[in-house]
C-alpha cells in the first residue's frame, strides 16, 4: 500500500502533467499589472506591466510589454520594453523591442525593430544582470 514504487509513479505522473500542461493564454483585451511566472508555456494577447519569467513565452502581434521577460525561448510578435534574457530569440517582421536582449540564439526576421544592445552568451538564462 505505501511501496516505494507507488511513491515514485507519483511524482512520474506529476511531472508529465507539467510537461503536457495547456499553454496559459492572456487574451487581447486583458491587461496584468504585476509579474507573471509559470514553470510552462504563456502566450500574451493583451498588455503586461510587469516582469515575466517562464519557459516559453509568445507575445502576439497586438501584445504589449513593460518589464524584464526571462525564459528559455521567447517568439515577440507584438512590443516589449524591457530586458529579455533566453536561449532563443525570435523577432518576427511585426515586433518592435526596446531594450536590452540578451540570448544565445537570436533570428530576426526583415522588419524587425530592435532598439537596443545584443548580447550573446552561453547560458543567458542564468546571466545575472537580469533580476526578476
Amino acid at each position: 500500500m505505501f511501496s516505494k514504487n507507488k511513491n515514485n509513479r507519483d511524482v512520474k505522473t506529476l511531472n508529465e502533467e507539467k510537461k503536457n500542461a495547456s499553454p496559459s493564454v492572456l487574451s487581447a483585451d486583458l491587461t496584468i499589472v504585476g509579474d507573471l511566472t509559470g514553470s510552462g508555456e504563456i502566450q500574451i494577447n493583451g498588455k503586461v506591466e510587469g516582469d515575466i519569467r517562464c519557459r516559453t513565452l509568445i507575445v502576439g502581434v497586438n501584445a504589449q510589454i513593460h518589464g524584464s521577460v526571462q525564459a528559455d525561448s521567447i517568439r515577440v510578435y507584438g512590443c516589449i520594453d524591457g530586458h529579455l534574457c533566453a536561449r532563443s530569440v525570435f523577432l518576427a517582421g511585426t515586433a518592435r523591442v526596446v531594450g536590452e536582449v540578451t540570448h544565445e540564439d537570436l533570428e530576426m526576421e526583415s522588419g524587425a525593430y530592435l532598439e537596443g544592445n545584443c548580447r550573446h552568451t552561453d547560458d543567458p538564462v542564468s546571466y545575472t544582470h537580469l533580476t526578476l
